[in-house]
C-alpha cells in the first residue's frame, strides 16, 4: 500500500513510515526486500502476500500444529 501511495497518491516519501517484520519472511512465496531502509517493489505480480502452504497448514487457526 506504501507503493501504490507514493506511485499514484502522494509522489512523495516525506514523512512516511510503515511497519516491517523481518520475522515472517520465510512464511512468503516472495518475501519483501528492503535497501537502504526503502522497500524495493514485488518481484513477482501481486502484493507479494502469497502465504506458502507449509505455512498456511501450520499456522491455521484453530486446527494447525502452532495452536496445539
Amino acid at each position: 500500500m506504501s507503493l501504490i501511495d507514493y506511485l499514484c497518491v502522494s509522489g512523495n516519501l516525506d514523512g512516511r513510515a510503515i511497519e516491517f517484520a523481518d520475522h515472517l519472511h520465510e512464511h512468503f512465496l516472495d518475501p519483501v526486500s528492503v535497501r537502504n531502509g526503502r522497500y524495493l517493489p514485488p518481484t513477482a505480480p501481486g502484493f507479494s502476500s502469497e502465504m506458502r502452504p507449509a505455512s498456511l497448514d501450520e499456522l491455521e487457526c484453530p486446527g494447525g500444529a502452532a495452536w496445539r
